[in-house]
C-alpha cells in the first residue's frame, strides 16, 4: 500500500452530484479527487429531468449553452383517458421570475449519460480527470483528517488522506453505512418499466404525454433526438411477483393497451429496465469530516427530475462552503450549516415527490378515484398550475430562518419582497462608470460573495452617506466581497455602481432607499438589512468569515477614520 497522498478533499461518485462537487470546487481553487469504481462513464438515460433551478446553476459556472444545446426544454403535459385529452397542463416559463433581458431560467431533458459527459469534459479543459475503477473500501478519521483505504483497478490499495470526505456514490453508499447514518424511509408495492425507444407518430415533442388506464399509467417524455422518447410504464403487478424482463414486444403491448393507438410501433431501444421507486433520506449529511451528497443521502420518485435537481443543489451549497473553509476565509463551523439548510429542503422535497407519485402513480382503487376526480380538475386551473410548477422547478426553495438567513427591516410598509434566504432574480444593470451592461448572475458567475448597497441620499441624516458607503465597501474588499451601489435609471451623472436601468431590481426586490443585500455565492440572500446597521452587519460577517478578518477589516476603517 501506498504511502498517503494528501489533498482537500476525496469525492467518492462521479455521477452528476459528484462531479458537479469537483467542477465548483475547481472553480474555487480547492485541491482534489475524484473516484469511481466504474471503468467508463455512464451510457445509459437514467434521469433525464434537469429543473429550472438546474439552470441557473449551469448558468453561474458558464455551462448552461452546453446543455441548452444538447437537451430539449418541455412546456407541458398532456393527459389522456379513455381515447380523449383531459387536461394540459402548462410548464411554460415562469414568467416574472427575472428582469427583462436577463436570464430566464428553463427546464431541460437530457439523458444523465450525456450530463456526465458534458460535466466530465468541462472538468478536463480545466486539467481534472476522473479515477476510474477506483474502488472505495473504507475509511478513517480524526481531528484533522480522513484517511480513506481505496482499491485501484489493478488490485493495488492506496490510502489518500484528504481533509474531507464526500460521498456522491448514490442509494447503496457504502460511506454513509460505515458512517452509521441513517437512511429511512419507504419502497413503494408496485414496479414499472422504463424504456428508452424511437417512436413515429404526430403527438407533440413539445410535450410530456400520460395515459391513465385502470391497468396502470402509461407515460411518454420526448428526449434528444427526432424520434426518441422515454416510456414509463406502470407494470400492474401484484408485490409478491417477481422481476420481468422487459422486452420490446412487452412495450408494444402495453402501449396499444393503454393508450389505445395500435398503430404506432416503438423501435431501437437503448435502454429497458425494470425498478421500483424509493423514497428515502438521512438525517444528518455529515459525521465529522464526512458528508453526503445527492443520491447517498436522499432518493426520490423520478417524478419531475427532482432527484438530480436535489442533488445539484446539495453539491453547490456545499461546495462554496468547503472553498472558503479551506481557503482559510472561513472557520471550520460553516460547513454545520450545509445540513441545517439542505436536510429540510431534502426533507420538503420528498415529502412533495412522495405525494405526486403516490397520486399521480395511484396503485389503489381510491387513490385512482382522488387522482382523476379531484386533482385533475383542479388542475386545469391556472393558478394551481403556477403553483405546481414553482414548486417543481425549485425556484421557491429558501433557507429562511436558518442561521445564516438574518433579515433586519424596520418599519411595516415597504417591505422587501427578496428575504434573507431568498433565492435572488437575475436583473440587467448598466455600469455607471463604463455604461457596459452586466447582471447579477455575471457577478455570481466569478464565485464572489455580492453585496449590493442603496442609499436614501435625499433623506434627513444621509450628508455622510459617500463617506459610509466608502468605509463598508472598503471592509467588503479586505474580506473578499465584491461590493457595488444600486442606482436608479434616473440617476443623472452617477458616478460608481450598477444603475438599474429598467426598473427590474426594485420591481422584484421591493426596496429603495438605504439597503444591504450580501448576496452568498449559490445565490442567495444570507443578509438584509434597511436600514444598514454597521455593528449587526459585522457580527454576521463573522458568520461567514473568521473572527480574525472580520476584526481586522473594520478596525483598519476605524483607526483610518481616527486619523
Amino acid at each position: 500500500m501506498n504511502t498517503p497522498k494528501t489533498v482537500d478533499v476525496l469525492i467518492v461518485g462521479a455521477g452528476p452530484t459528484g462531479l458537479t462537487l469537483a467542477y465548483q470546487l475547481r472553480r474555487l481553487g480547492v485541491s482534489f479527487r475524484i473516484i469511481d469504481k466504474n471503468p467508463a462513464p455512464s451510457t445509459t438515460s437514467k434521469a433525464i429531468g434537469l429543473q429550472y433551478r438546474v439552470s441557473e446553476v449551469l448558468t453561474w459556472m458558464g455551462l448552461f449553452d452546453r446543455f441548452l444545446a444538447r437537451g430539449v426544454t418541455g412546456t407541458g403535459v398532456n393527459f389522456y383517458a379513455s381515447g380523449e385529452q383531459i387536461l394540459h397542463l402548462s410548464l411554460d416559463r415562469l414568467h416574472g421570475m427575472s428582469g427583462s433581458g436577463a436570464f430566464e431560467p428553463k427546464s431541460i431533458v437530457v439523458p444523465q449519460s450525456v450530463t456526465e459527459a458534458l460535466l466530465i469534459e468541462a472538468l478536463g479543459e480545466r486539467g481534472v480527470e476522473v479515477e476510474r475503477g477506483n474502488t472505495f473500501v473504507e475509511f478513517t478519521q480524526d481531528y484533522e483528517h480522513v484517511v480513506s483505504r481505496v482499491r485501484r483497478a489493478d488490485g493495488g490499495e492506496e490510502r489518500v488522506e484528504s481533509r474531507y470526505l464526500v460521498s456522491c456514490e448514490g442509494p447503496h453508499s457504502l460511506i454513509r453505512k460505515q458512517s452509521g447514518l441513517s437512511f429511512e424511509g419507504k419502497t413503494y408495492p408496485v414496479s414499472y418499466f422504463m424504456a428508452d425507444v424511437e417512436l413515429d407518430w404526430a403527438v407533440s415533442r413539445g410535450d410530456v404525454h400520460v395515459w391513465i388506464h385502470e391497468d396502470g399509467m402509461f407515460s411518454a417524455i420526448p428526449m434528444p433526438g427526432d424520434r426518441r422518447w422515454r416510456l414509463f410504464v406502470e407494470s400492474g403487478k401484484d408485490i409478491e411477483e417477481g422481476a420481468t424482463e422487459v422486452t420490446l414486444d412487452l412495450v408494444r403491448r402495453l402501449m396499444a393497451e393503454r393508450t389505445g393507438d395500435r398503430v404506432t410501433r416503438a423501435s431501437n431501444p437503448t435502454w429497458l429496465s425494470e425498478f421500483r421507486i424509493s423514497c428515502r433520506m438521512v438525517d444528518r449529511f455529515s459525521n465529522g469530516r464526512v458528508f453526503l451528497a445527492g443520491d447517498a443521502a436522499h432518493i426520490h420518485s423520478p417524478t419531475g427530475g427532482q432527484g438530480i435537481t436535489t442533488g445539484v443543489g446539495d453539491a453547490y451549497n456545499l461546495a462554496w462552503k468547503l472553498g472558503m473553509v479551506l481557503r482559510g476565509a472561513a472557520s471550520a463551523p460553516l460547513l454545520a450549516t450545509y445540513t441545517e439548510e439542505r436536510l429540510p429542503v431534502v426533507r420538503s422535497v420528498l415529502k412533495t415527490t412522495d405525494q405526486t407519485a403516490s397520486i399521480f402513480l395511484a396503485h389503489s382503487r381510491p387513490r385512482q378515484l382522488l387522482r382523476d376526480r379531484v386533482v385533475l380538475p383542479l388542475l386545469r386551473s391556472r393558478a394551481m398550475q403556477k403553483r405546481l410548477t414553482r414548486r417543481m422547478s425549485q425556484l421557491d426553495i429558501n433557507y429562511r430562518g436558518a442561521s445564516l438567513s438574518v433579515h433586519q427591516e424596520t418599519g411595516l410598509l415597504k417591505r422587501a419582497r427578496v428575504r434573507a434566504g431568498d433565492r435572488t432574480p437575475d436583473v440587467v444593470f448598466r455600469d455607471a462608470r463604463t455604461g457596459v451592461e452586466t447582471s447579477l448572475f455575471a457577478l455570481l458567475g466569478r464565485s464572489r460573495p455580492i453585496a449590493l448597497l442603496g442609499s436614501e441620499e435625499d433623506s434627513p441624516g444621509t450628508r455622510d452617506w459617500p463617506a459610509r458607503i466608502e468605509r463598508l465597501m472598503e471592509v467588503f474588499r479586505r474580506l473578499g466581497v465584491e461590493s457595488s451601489l444600486v442606482l436608479p435609471g434616473s440617476a443623472q451623472c452617477p458616478g460608481d455602481g450598477l444603475i438599474d436601468v429598467s426598473g427590474d431590481f426594485h420591481r422584484l426586490y421591493g426596496v429603495r432607499g438605504e439597503f444591504l443585500y450580501l448576496i452568498r455565492l449559490d445565490g442567495y440572500v444570507g443578509l438584509f438589512q434597511r436600514p444598514i446597521d454597521e455593528r449587526a452587519l459585522q457580527a454576521y460577517m463573522a458568520k461567514l468569515f473568521t473572527t480574525d478578518a472580520v476584526d481586522s477589516a473594520f478596525s483598519a476603517q476605524e483607526t483610518k477614520n481616527s486619523c
